[in-house]
């Protein structure tokens, strides 16, 4: 029977799925509701209450984290210490704008706060969105469909460049189409009042969104574990490379010697394994898995399943269905705290 007290730090996907495999297991996050990300996009185009993205969760320690003593093996949070025995970090990510000279300043970050200053842009305006990966795709597309007039910056020679090309060709065709002005091999070099100096030239904006620059929170720096742009460093089986009693999953840990992808579907994967490892002490290597991966583009689905391209009616009924079962991911958490 297992004993060991397991405290997860982090209540997002990757948190959410940890509890769930282990109920016993303390979960602490300084919020008691949780983001649905895939909809804050929808929320911009269809001018929705910020609420639609907002799910209540309960949490066992509803504080913040503010230092790990990894020696004492205790957590001291905004509301006390917490001791553990297995300690599961899931932290999400941060968006740091400050590489770029500028950007803090006159540059949007995406922000859950943020969100709604994007929904209130004047008419007529012309945004440019940097970053060409999966949210500025369908960001660049949602504020088209609102009659923005939209400039989508990526600094590799193709869009969303972690995926095949076959894909990256369709997603700018679908953008082009709608009638985003897609530039390629620009990097930001500076972000001004009104404009963003690239090394493709200067693109004149009246808002300047940054839908780039994630990382992870930089507490994982702070409290000294080895990370990479402030993702702690775990193994394959998403143990911590500095402790063994401490393992990382989701947006907040990358592997030593690897890249794991920042998405959804791939986080609740990895706070399963992570989990399963740290309670069983196991070395079950973690192998992500993109099952589907689904844009909305304005009014078009497009998708990629298994290294083939779709769109329409197959492409939107995936979307759906995998923003449901986040969803239905955290109800199940909801009654399994309740219940205890």
């Amino acid at each position: 029977m297992q004993t060991e007290r397991v405290v997860i730090l982090g209540g997002g996907f990757a948190g959410i799925a940890a509890k769930l495999v282990y109920p016993n297991a303390i979960l602490v996050d300084e919020k008691d509701f949780m983001v649905v990300t895939p909809r804050l996009v929808e929320i911009i185009e269809k001018n929705l209450p910020l609420s639609h993205a907002l799910i209540p969760r309960k949490v066992d320690v509803k504080a913040k984290v503010l230092k790990i003593d990894f020696k004492e093996k205790k957590v001291i949070t905004s509301d006390g210490e917490i001791r553990f025995d297995k300690l599961i970090i899931a932290l999400g990510y941060e968006q740091d704008l400050s590489k770029i000279k500028g950007a803090e300043k006159y540059g949007i970050g995406f922000t859950l706060e943020n969100v709604e200053k994007i929904k209130s842009f004047k008419e007529g305006s012309i945004v440019t969105i940097l970053g060409g990966g999966a949210l500025g795709v369908e960001l660049a597309g949602a504020l088209r469909k609102r009659g923005y007039t939209v400039n989508l910056v990526e600094a590799e020679n193709r869009l969303v460049p972690y995926l095949i090309p076959d894909f990256s060709n369709e997603v700018q065709k679908v953008l082009e189409r709608q009638g985003v002005n897609v530039i390629l091999r620009a990097k930001v070099e500076e972000v001004k009042e009104n404009e963003v100096i690239t090394t493709q030239g200067r693109i004149r904006s009246d808002y300047i969104i940054f839908s780039a620059g994630f990382s992870g929170p930089k507490i994982i720096n702070e409290i000294g574990l080895s990370n990479r742009n402030n993702r702690m460093l775990v193994y394959r089986f998403l143990r911590s490379v500095d402790y063994d009693f401490v393992y990382g999953a989701g947006d907040c840990a990358n592997f030593k010697d690897g890249f794991i992808p920042q998405s959804a579907q791939v986080s609740l994967q990895a706070g399963e394994v992570a989990m399963n490892n740290a309670i069983k002490d196991e070395k079950v290597e973690f192998k992500p898995v993109q099952k589907a991966i689904v844009f909305k583009i304005g009014e078009d689905y497009i998708g990629l399943l298994k290294h083939t391209v779709i769109s329409g009616p197959i492409a939107s009924l995936i979307k759906s269905f995998a923003i449901s079962s986040l969803e239905g991911k955290v109800k199940k958490l909801n009654r399994f705290i309740l219940a205890m």
